[in-house]
C-alpha cells in the first residue's frame, strides 16, 4: 500500500474519531461553595470535557437543582451533571455516569430512631426531620414534604448556605436526609458520629443532563468518553472526598 494512500486513510480515521464541540459549554458549579476554591466535583467536569478536547466554563452562581433545570430548559446552559432520569425530565441524557443513593443519617447516640418502620409510621411522626429544600428525590420524600403530620417537624436546608450535619450535631433535628456523596465527604471522624437508617430514601443512576439544542453527535461522542472511564472506576469516580459519585448502582430510581 502506498505511503500517500496510508496517509489518507489516517487522515480519514482522525475526521471520523474528531469531536465537534458545542459553540458554547456553559454550567454551573455544583454542590457546596463556602470556599471560593472549585469543589472537586467542578474539577471532575473540567477534566473529564477537557479529556473530550470541549472546554466547559461555569455560569456564575450556585443555584438549586429546580433554577438548574429551568435554566437548561430555556437553553441558557448547556448541561448540568448529576441528574437521575424521570418523566417530569425531558432532557438529552448521556450514559450513567454514577449513582446517588440518598438516606436517612442519625447520631449514634440516638439509636431510637432505628426503630422506624416505614414512611410516616407513628416513629417517623415523633421526629424532626432535615429534608433538602429543592430537587426531586423520589415519590416518598415528596409524601414527606407533602403532609406534615408524617413527622414532628420538617426543616428544609440547602448545602450552598449551611452544613447541616452541623445541624444534626446541635440538636436542631433527630434525622437528615442526605445524599451519600455529602456524607463521604465528612472526614473520617465525624463519619463515625452518625449511623445510616435502614429505610432508604432513594437509590439510582445518574446522567449528564444535556439542553434541546446540543447535537446529539457531541452527546454520542460523551457516551464513548463515559465508556472509556468505565473501563477504569479508580480514575473516573475518584475516591477520599468523594469527588463525583459512587460507582453505578443496579438499582435504578428517580431523584
Amino acid at each position: 500500500m502506498s505511503k500517500l494512500l496510508l496517509s489518507g486513510l489516517f487522515t480519514t480515521s482522525l475526521q471520523a474519531t474528531a469531536v465537534e464541540c458545542p459553540p458554547q459549554l456553559r454550567t454551573f458549579h455544583l454542590f457546596e461553595r463556602q470556599s471560593p476554591a472549585p469543589t472537586c466535583v467542578d474539577q471532575w467536569q473540567q477534566a473529564f470535557f477537557n479529556d473530550l478536547g470541549c472546554p466547559l466554563s461555569f455560569v456564575e452562581g450556585n443555584p438549586g437543582t429546580t433554577v438548574r433545570e429551568q435554566k437548561l430548559r430555556a437553553g441558557e446552559i448547556e448541561l448540568v451533571t448529576g441528574l437521575a432520569q424521570t418523566a417530569q425530565r425531558t432532557f438529552q441524557f448521556s450514559k450513567p455516569i454514577g449513582s446517588n443513593n440518598v438516606y436517612f443519617y442519625r447520631l449514634k447516640s440516638a439509636p431510637q430512631w432505628d426503630n422506624i418502620g416505614d414512611w410516616c409510621d407513628p416513629v417517623m411522626q415523633q421526629a424532626r426531620i432535615l429534608v433538602p429544600a429543592q430537587g426531586y428525590f423520589g415519590a416518598a420524600l415528596e409524601k414527606l414534604r407533602l403532609y406534615p403530620n408524617c413527622s414532628k417537624w420538617l426543616i428544609p436546608y440547602s448545602h450552598t448556605t449551611v452544613q447541616p450535619f452541623d445541624l444534626l450535631d446541635k440538636g436542631r433535628s433527630d434525622l437528615m436526609v442526605s445524599a451519600e456523596r455529602h456524607f463521604a465527604a465528612l472526614p473520617a471522624e465525624r463519619r463515625a458520629q452518625y449511623q445510616r437508617l435502614k429505610l432508604v430514601v432513594v437509590e439510582g443512576e445518574v446522567h449528564i443532563a444535556f439542553a434541546a439544542h446540543v447535537a446529539p453527535a457531541f452527546i454520542k461522542q460523551v457516551n464513548q468518553q463515559i465508556d472509556k472511564g468505565l473501563q477504569n472506576p479508580a480514575t473516573f469516580h475518584p475516591k477520599g472526598k468523594s469527588c463525583l459519585l459512587p460507582p453505578q448502582s443496579t438499582t435504578t430510581a428517580a431523584h
